[in-house]
């Protein structure tokens, strides 16, 4: 096949959408991680700690408690953030197109009779494929959460926050 062939069959192909289709699978990893952020600030919030522990003093052992939720406590869940990505895509299309052809004669003699018997073959092949592939490689690191967040989390500790031990 020519060069031709193979250029308009390259020019078929949907690159805009199979980028478009791979970027927006990029995106919705990141909403989906932010999501399970959100609802992780909101199962720690949900979340009851409590502390026991024993203060010993010059002549006793008393018991204390600290209570209040996870985030009290400062546990916060992990928010993954996309740090990079690569989109790669590979396509082979292959074109092959064979002919054959052959011919074979027989022939036999004798005295009063002649025979001869004619085999012709001929053959033509025309195989395509095409093989595409996709790949979306992209890296992942732990993010601080976003400041307003976290304003939001010191307004939730402070009105839920274990009371100061006194000493």
């Amino acid at each position: 096949m020519s060069a031709l062939s193979i250029g308009t069959e390259l020019a078929s192909v949907p690159f805009d959408q199979m980028i478009r289709n791979l970027l927006l699978a990029m995106v919705a990893a990141q909403n989906d991680a932010n999501s399970s952020f959100i609802a992780g600030v909101e199962d720690l919030v949900d979340t009851p700690v409590s502390l026991k522990y024993k203060k010993t003093s010059d002549n006793s052992n008393e018991e204390k408690e600290l209570s209040g939720n996870a985030l009290a406590f400062g546990i916060l869940p992990t928010l993954l953030q996309i740090q990079s990505g690569t989109i790669q895509i590979k396509m082979v299309i292959t074109m092959q197109r064979t002919t054959e052809a052959s011919v074979n004669v027989k022939a036999k003699g004798g005295w009063a009779f002649f025979s001869a018997s004619v085999d012709a073959k001929y053959s033509s092949k025309y195989s395509y494929s095409v093989e595409a592939s996709s790949f979306i490689e992209i890296k992942v690191a732990p993010a601080p959460p976003p400041e307003p967040l976290m304003k939001a989390i010191d307004k939730i500790v402070q009105d839920t926050a274990p009371p100061p031990e006194s000493t």
